[in-house]
């Protein structure tokens, strides 16, 4: 029994001592995401909200940065839940009020306050003779795709009274961004008035799937290099340890399909429900007076085909079509001018741009400083151009 005893406590013995050594060797030698790291490189800007997955939290700083070292910076979150300066809901007297709706391109996702476009588009506008205009950053206050937009626009938005609205619509994923929707509650016409996402959920100010990865479920472990790296090549093998268990949208799985054009037809209900929806945020602006424009914002891969390569590793199986990068755009413009909705096309703008340096974080895709910058500086010439401005 003794002997039995002394077996039995070696072996623990030997098992946490092995795994002790495992454990060190990996943390120094090839280190993991551990569960705080991944929450150290989540962005903390969410907030829940009751019509729609989420919107921003309000007073405080919250944090961008991902693991390969492309951003660290702060996004400040004002008291009305605005990636902005203070600002009164009242609109001054004199001034022209423009709001920007749009998703982390809009937001301005990796870079600085004073980097975002918004923020550089009332600078612009102001340095050109047009020092009463209010440019108010309305990325990912209506969550992140154009029905959740709408429901912001029509419940929150229009009550800013906005002179212009403009929307922004990130080509990569705004049409396909829609399916991951369900719409909870419609009003008489069928618009949205509450909507859930599938596959996402707001948790202590991040936003992530609704099934936490396998390596990350238990407390304990999912604070170990050894565990991580052996759940991560079980799950090469084994379905029960992969990462697929996580609910995936439908663009996720179909990745870059909307930007070709023997590809599209399988998002036809959510590009329906695309034009739907915009022709209905016109009719809203429209009935308080106001003006509404569409800006259409390109992708990395349209511009520089080597950065698809990045996209590979998601799965991504389709990619622009060689001389018909904007395919799109120009598909998408041509629809919303037959309804009468002004629309703006960035993608020659950054196609001009395209030998002047590098417009997109290279990994993570998102617009840089300088992309951000050429999105301001293009549509500000717009505004004035087309009158859209008060002389």
């Amino acid at each position: 029994m003794q002997k039995t005893l002394k077996i039995f406590l070696f072996s623990i013995f030997t098992c946490f001592f092995t795994f002790f050594v495992l454990e060190l060797l990996i943390h120094t030698f090839s280190p993991q995401i551990t569960y705080s790291q991944a929450v150290k490189l989540s962005i903390d800007c969410y907030a829940e909200d009751p019509n729609i997955p989420f919107t921003l939290g309000k007073s405080y700083n919250c944090h961008m940065t991902n693991s390969q070292g492309e951003f660290d910076t702060y996004a400040t979150l004002n008291s009305l839940g605005y990636r902005n300066s203070e600002f009164t809901k009242e609109k001054r007297e004199g001034s022209t009020r423009i709001l920007i709706i749009g998703d982390s391109m809009t937001f301005g996702w990796g870079v600085s306050d004073e980097e975002t476009y918004p923020y550089l588009l009332e600078k612009f506008l102001q340095s050109t003779g047009n020092s009463n205009v209010e440019v108010i950053n309305g990325g990912y206050v209506g969550g992140l795709s154009p029905d959740t937009f709408y429901v912001y626009l029509k419940n929150s938005g229009i009550q800013l009274k906005p002179d212009i609205v403009i929307l922004n619509l990130f080509v990569w994923n705004d049409i396909s961004d829609i399916a991951e929707n369900s719409w909870e509650k419609v009003d008489t016409s069928g618009l949205p008035e509450r909507i859930e996402s599938c596959c996402h959920v707001v948790d202590e100010r991040i936003f992530r799937n609704k099934v936490i990865d396998f390596k990350y479920r238990y407390p304990l472990l999912r604070e170990s290099h050894f565990f991580i790296l052996l759940s991560d090549t079980l799950g090469k093998y084994f379905p029960f340890f992969r990462r697929s268990e996580q609910l995936s949208t439908k663009g996720e799985l179909m990745m870059g399909c909307v930007l070709h054009p023997d590809c599209i037809h399988l998002f036809g209900p959510e590009e329906q429900k695309l034009y739907t929806l915009i022709t209905a945020m016109k009719q809203l602006v429209e009935q308080h007076n106001s003006k509404f424009i569409v800006v259409l914002m390109p992708v990395d891969v349209q511009l520089y085909p080597e950065s698809g390569q990045k996209y590979s590793r998601f799965g991504m199986k389709w990619y622009p079509q060689k001389g018909n990068e904007d395919f799109i755009q120009k598909r998408i413009k041509e629809t919303l001018l037959q309804e009468g909705i002004s629309v703006f096309d960035l993608f020659p703008e950054f196609d001009k741009n395209r030998d002047n340096g590098y417009s997109f974080f290279p990994i993570d895709a998102h617009f840089n400083a300088e992309g951000t910058r050429i999105v301001a500086e293009s549509v500000a010439k717009f505004l004035r151009e087309n009158t859209f401005l008060p002389k």
